[in-house]
This record gives C-alpha cells, structure tokens and sequence, in this order.
C-alpha cells in the first residue's frame, strides 16, 4: 500500500484570493472562493467540494509524481480551445510518503529454560 503526501494552492483555484474578516472578537484573515466561479466545485447538500485530478509526471522533479489540476466538467471542456485546456494551472503536487525503516533490535546470546524457573516469591501486585 502506498501513501501519498498532497500540496495544494488554492489561491490557484480561480477567483480565490486572501481577506481579513472582521467578526465580533477578532478579525481573521479567510481564504475566500467564489464557489460560482470556481472551476470544479460543486456546493452539496453535505459539504462544497473542490473535484481534482492527477496527472502523472512523465519526467518527475523532486519526488513529485503527480501534478494536480482542477476537474472540468466535460461539457465545458468540450467547448475549450487547445490553449485554453493548456492555461489551466497545475494547483498542486502529489509524492509517495516514504515509510521510514523501523529500528531493529540485535539480540545477543541465548536463553535456557533455567531461567524461567517457578518463582514462588510474593508477588508484587
């Protein structure tokens, strides 16, 4: 099984940009995207969705080997020119997690029988 680490910018997503809100304690800065706007989200009954998909690096640079780009719903793709299909940003970047080796134990010498002798000493609990 593999793991991947995702990076994602979503000030890439079209219309996103950065504002501070100010609410009744404290003014926060929010990421804010125009869920209208935006190229592949979809705002459900359970949650908004942003829909992506990874294309696979034919000649990959820093462990990358997915590039991320926003879904485009097939209809609206279909209408796109060439250049149009080629403008639309990579958003983001996929690599393999590397599993780090867990550490080994070297065990010395061997155990006889005489060792695990009865004990009829109290115990402790």
């Amino acid at each position: 099984m593999s793991n991947f680490g995702i990076k994602i910018d979503l000030l890439k997503v079209k219309g996103a940009f950065v504002r501070n809100l100010k609410g009744k304690t404290a003014t926060k800065r929010c990421l804010i995207i125009p869920v209208d706007e935006a190229d592949g989200m979809f705002l459900g009954e359970k949650g908004c969705y942003l829909n992506m998909t990874a294309i696979e690096i034919q000649n990959p640079q820093f462990n990358d080997t997915h590039g991320i780009k926003v879904e485009i719903d097939k209809a609206k793709r279909e209408q796109m020119t060439e250049d149009e299909l080629k403008a639309i940003p990579f958003i983001g970047n996929l690599r393999p997690l590397k599993e780090k080796p867990q550490p080994t134990m070297n065990v010395t010498g061997e155990v006889d029988a005489a060792m695990f002798a009865e004990n009829t000493d109290d115990l402790p609990f």
